[in-house]
């Protein structure tokens, strides 16, 4: 008879070793310990890069070290994704919209009334209530709201279509008592 073990969970310095040695591989599987280690490692230097970086050097520069940032997560997330079950592209789908929208936001002009000296709210207000906007924030929340919960749920035992489970290991148990 066949039985599943859980493995124990992954301390921080081994989960965070684990998720930076595997940084480009969108595939395999990543367990839950490994996924939220790597992200509070992330967090902060996404948080070190978004305010203490554009206080001693350009912005464009703290807006490239984000960007780059955020391309380092994307492959830890689909691989969270695919230990649940489900496919890479819910984050991929999101981390798109969120750039459309983002160079959206720019090129119709909201950022520019947002920051000009005499700011007209009902122009920025105006400036969001576009269909595009309106779709593609509807949707950019559902992919997101999917893709975290998505990563809170625990692996799937069973070796599935991306691998098998770094979580659990299958024994053969043994009959005689």
């Amino acid at each position: 008879m066949k039985k599943l073990i859980a493995k124990p969970q992954l301390a921080f310095g081994e989960a965070v070793k684990l998720a930076f040695s595997r940084l480009t591989q969108m595939s395999g599987r990543s367990r839950r310990s490994e996924f939220w280690w790597f992200m509070l490692v992330y967090v902060v230097i996404y948080w070190v890069l978004g305010t203490i970086v554009p206080l001693v050097l350009p912005p464009m520069a703290a807006e490239i070290g984000v960007g780059a940032i955020m391309l380092l997560a994307l492959p830890a997330t689909a691989r969270r994704l695919h230990d649940t079950g489900h496919s890479e592209w819910w984050v991929i789908v999101s981390w798109a919209l969120n750039i459309v929208l983002s160079i959206y936001l720019v090129q119709c002009g909201f950022i520019d009334e947002l920051q000009s000296v005499n700011a007209d709210p009902m122009k920025a207000v105006s400036k969001l209530s576009m269909p595009v906007m309106g779709i593609g924030g509807l949707v950019l929340a559902v992919t997101s709201f999917a893709t975290f919960i998505f990563c809170l749920i625990d692996s799937n035992p069973q070796a599935n279509k991306y691998g098998q489970s770094p979580k659990y290991e299958v024994v053969e148990e043994n009959d005689a008592l």
